[in-house]
């Protein structure tokens, strides 16, 4: 396990770094979108800076899902990536403990 964490944790590092992004975009949509609708609930024509605020949170809503919609591809194709390089390293090493094992004569069922 050790050396498992000591050859992939660069990229676990990275992914979780991802995730963390992906799941702050995740937690601010429904802040903008809740500043969204109190904005239509108390709509005043007369108000051009609650307009323009309410511009800014469309614009932020709308930058929050584009970021998720990119970060959740490439985190999801580096996941993969990571998944099948730790999933090949542990049958490298329960291989290589069977051989050992058949080596020394020592064989458990």
């Amino acid at each position: 396990m050790k050396t498992i964490v000591k050859c992939y944790w660069k990229s676990c590092l990275v992914l979780g770094i991802f995730t963390f992004l992906e799941e702050g975009t995740k937690v601010v949509q429904p802040i903008f979108l809740g500043k969204m609708v109190i904005y239509v609930e108390n709509y005043d024509p007369a108000n051009s800076a609650a307009l323009h605020e309410a511009y800014g949170y469309a614009a932020g809503l709308s930058a929050c899902v584009l970021v998720w919609a990119i970060l959740h591809h490439v985190y999801f194709y580096h996941i993969q990536r990571v998944g099948m390089r730790l999933r090949v390293a542990v049958c490298h090493m329960i291989y290589r403990k069977v051989n050992v094992t058949r080596h020394h004569g020592v064989y458990l069922p």
